[in-house]
């Protein structure tokens, strides 16, 4: 059999890349560079400005008609076709050819007339998605380098003079940078490939894939990085023979569509005690990271297992991935091999506590016309599989494995178990506590997390952290420090491209409320207090009890749960028939976008004291003062419609439990959890549910947040001021569940709260006749609460709550 090429390879991959690169440049003007013509040319000329460092990692003499000759339509011109590529390029260029077209499939219905490429910007994906709410206005990105300050679409129909070729200009100069700095150190396919993905994500990501589309909304970035991961397989599937008859066939299944589900996290991350100085702040986001780098490295693992490009990872966020797989050489035994060796790692390493679900199907080139429903089909697939976790290692040939199905661990000397989880054998640490080896990595983890800029990962055990599928990582505070052996460094901070190592750029919400100072508890320096006095030290997380102590009043946390409403509908049917590889790719992109990049940046600037557990993908989970929670939860559903188009499509739904900082983490979630539930499931009809937050127990419509805030903060300013009591506070709270109880029953008997309540004012506040003002408006106020149809009655439960506990419950401080 003939040698797999792989230089051959990589420059198939490098050329559906790079393929229209062309469509950017030619909008822009660069000097030397020679950007007139169509697109496949200015390609080309690319790759010839910059032959001396391609050809270092790739074979130019194919880079340039892979890129120059990458369609068929002979309207575009002899020389731009692959049909007259030479011979011995002609069937790689039909094969980049087909990748492109499988990617493009996307292209909508065209424009009724044409529009100018250089002036048209990207519609937002969000304008599109319909299920069955009306449509906004279109919005559009601005030409800016990817950031989350600059991640908003804004109304407008053209860019500004300039803005666009201002943009391009950006990229010229920091792709001459990038080469500038590869001329003298030695540099390999993986690393080049890596970083090019990066730029291009940064400066391709805002630019239109078809600028002809009626709605112009797939990115360019989102079209190249698909067109190379089914290139890649489409060489894998068709070597070493290369026929270009077999190569233009559209109906094989020539791909495998393989989705990852991780599942048992929230156990995992939530079951940890109490133990030691700060433990659990220490510990949670510790561990909440291992398990995304987890999901990382299997993803690595099946491309490796594949020999793919990162482009073939579709989709990662969350502990979910989709990765495009060639359905050649025996792939589906490569998966099962793959499956059942992950299983026994976390049979053996987790107790079975968590396990990897994972499914397939089979991909023809014609099956991402309807890639959507390709997803929706995959994905049920996957809820049935997930029924039969490690099914892989627990049967044989249909009958159980009585050995494996049955958890049998021997703990050994029950005092030696690890403190911090009672899950495994301990060592003695220094705090003369016995610990586990994994828990003792979730200190670590999180005694560094507030400083790392960069992740990188290892094949061996070359990282600090080690043994993850005989993987390892390292968190890094210096580029530098990364070792050459690492096969991927991820840059969490500032984007910077270097060639030295395969370095790209990922956004990650891993902010954590850190000490400014060695006395920076807020209960310490009033003298409260606080269990954590004498350990509080710089640039380490916060504890728990030292953030519930930052809040207003009662020192409480706020556990906050939220996620995107009916986000499966949203992937299978709400882009209707545009539902495309590419098209997705850019949801799904823009999403993690929201969650991870500008989530990071929102409680950084605004929200300093609070604490992210995680954030990616479409939900978050954070933990802060909890008056700090009900704010930035009204905040985060404002700023996520304002970056999904205000598209009533497209919801948030969230849910806020309040507890003692000293709550065990496990219950906190699943109070907020329940919270998150109860706003998903309120309304009068299903069409109506959603779109909601609950908090003190009621749950309401984001709209009415903003009255019941103001509300809630005229009420708790009374009570401060001894204008009211506390005793009529808190009778207020019963007469709301009172008509609470009525409005949900229709009983009668409950509404005995209207006379009580008319007596309890009459008796507690100032008459209408006062010649006080402010006393008149609280009596106006309180008489108001008696219309069963006032909103204010409606949400007493949180504006009477939220005024005590701003007030330590109503108690003289």
């Amino acid at each position: 059999m003939e040698k797999f090429n792989q230089r051959e390879y990589q420059t198939v991959i490098l050329g559906a890349l790079l393929h229209d690169v062309g469509k950017m440049l030619h909008r822009g003007s660069f000097g030397s560079l020679d950007t007139k013509g169509k697109h496949p040319q200015v390609s080309a000329h690319f790759v010839s400005a910059f032959k001396d460092f391609f050809s270092r990692i790739a074979d130019l003499e194919l880079l340039q008609p892979l890129v120059q000759r990458h369609h068929e339509d002979p309207r575009l011109g002899a020389d731009l076709i692959c049909q007259n590529a030479p011979e011995e390029h002609r069937a790689l260029s039909y094969l980049v050819s087909r990748a492109d077209n499988y990617s493009s499939s996307e292209r909508g219905e065209k424009a009724e007339d044409y529009q100018d490429f250089k002036s048209v910007p990207l519609v937002s994906i969000f304008s599109r998605i319909d299920i069955g709410k009306a449509l906004p206005q279109k919005l559009r990105y601005r030409a800016k380098p990817l950031n989350p300050d600059d991640v908003f679409p804004e109304r407008f129909d053209e860019y500004k003079p300039n803005e666009l070729n201002n943009h391009l200009q950006g990229f010229g100069e920091e792709f001459n940078e990038f080469i500038k700095k590869s001329d003298n150190i030695h540099t390999d396919f993986d690393s080049v490939f890596a970083n090019i993905l990066s730029i291009l994500t940064r400066y391709s990501w805002c630019i239109p894939s078809n600028t002809q589309e009626e709605i112009p909304d797939v990115s360019l970035f989102d079209h190249l990085k698909t067109t190379c991961a089914i290139a890649a397989c489409l060489y894998q599937y068709h070597s070493p023979d290369f026929k270009e008859n077999e190569i233009k066939n559209d109906k094989t299944d020539k791909f495998i569509l393989l989705v990852g589900d991780l599942s048992g996290i929230q156990n995992y991350i939530f079951n940890i005690t109490h133990i030691g100085a700060g433990g659990i702040a220490k510990r949670l986001r510790a561990r909440s990271l291992q398990l995304n780098l987890l999901s990382d490295i299997i993803s690595h693992k099946i491309l490796h297992a594949f020999n793919l490009p990162i482009a073939n990872i579709l989709m990662l966020s969350g502990g979910k991935f989709y990765i495009l797989l060639p359905n050649a050489g025996e792939a589906n035994d490569r998966i099962k091999a793959i499956k059942k060796d992950i299983d026994t790692w976390f049979y053996n390493k987790f107790n079975a506590e968590i396990n990897l679900n994972i499914e397939t199907t089979k991909l023809s080139s014609n099956d991402f016309d309807n890639y959507g429903e390709i997803l929706k089909e995959l994905n049920q697939s996957l809820q049935r599989i997930k029924k039969k976790p490690f099914n892989e290692i627990m049967t044989h040939d249909g009958l159980w494995n009585e050995d494996i199905a049955t958890l049998n661990i021997d703990f050994g000397d029950e005092k030696k178990l690890c403190k911090a989880c009672n899950k495994f054998q301990g060592q003695i640490r220094e705090d003369g506590k016995f610990i586990c080896d994994k828990c003792e990595d979730d200190k670590k983890i999180g005694q560094n997390l507030p400083k790392i800029k960069f992740i990188a990962f290892y094949k061996d055990d070359a990282g600090e952290f080690k043994d993850y599928l005989g993987y390892s990582f390292s968190l890094l505070e210096k580029f530098s420090d990364a070792k050459k052996s690492s096969y991927l460094v991820l840059n969490i901070d500032k984007f910077m491209p270097d060639a030295r190592l395969p370095l790209t750029h990922r956004f990650i919400a891993n902010y954590i409320s850190i000490f400014i100072g060695d006395t920076d508890c807020n209960a310490c320096k009033n003298r409260t207090e606080c269990s954590e006095k004498d350990h509080a030290r710089k640039g380490q997380p916060k504890f728990f009890e030292c953030i519930a102590h930052e809040s207003k009043g009662r020192p409480m946390l706020g556990y906050l749960k939220a996620d995107v409403d009916n986000l499966g509908g949203v992937f299978a049917f709400g882009l209707k028939d545009n539902s495309t590889v590419s098209r997705i790719a850019t949801l799904s992109r823009m999403l993690d976008v929201f969650f991870s990049g500008y989530m990071q940046k929102l409680i950084e600037d605004n929200y300093p004291e609070l604490y992210t557990v995680y954030s990616g993908g479409d939900d978050l989970l954070v933990i802060g003062p909890w008056d700090s929670i009900i704010n930035f939860a009204d905040e985060l559903n404002t700023k996520f419609h304002e970056f999904t188009c205000n598209n009533e499509n497209l919801t948030l739904s969230a849910g806020i439990a309040f507890v003692k900082d000293s709550y065990p983490v496990f219950r906190a979630v699943e109070m907020a959890d329940n919270a998150l539930k109860l706003s998903k499931d309120t309304g009068e009809n299903e069409k109506d549910k959603k779109d909601r937050l609950t908090v003190f127990g009621h749950t309401v419509k984001w709209s009415e947040m903003g009255s019941i805030m103001e509300e809630s903060e005229r009420l708790e300013t009374w009570l401060k001021q001894k204008n009211i009591s506390a005793g009529f506070t808190r009778n207020l709270l019963l007469y709301s569940q009172m008509n609470d109880e009525f409005q949900q029953t229709g009983k009668t008997g409950y509404l005995k709260f209207i006379p009580l309540m008319t007596y309890d004012i009459a008796r507690n506040l100032p008459s209408l006749s006062s010649k006080d003002p402010e006393k008149v408006e609280i009596r106006q106020w309180a008489e108001d609460l008696k219309d069963l149809g006032s909103p204010k009655l409606k949400n007493l439960g949180i504006i009477a709550n939220y005024a005590l506990t701003a007030n330590r419950g109503g108690k003289d401080e």
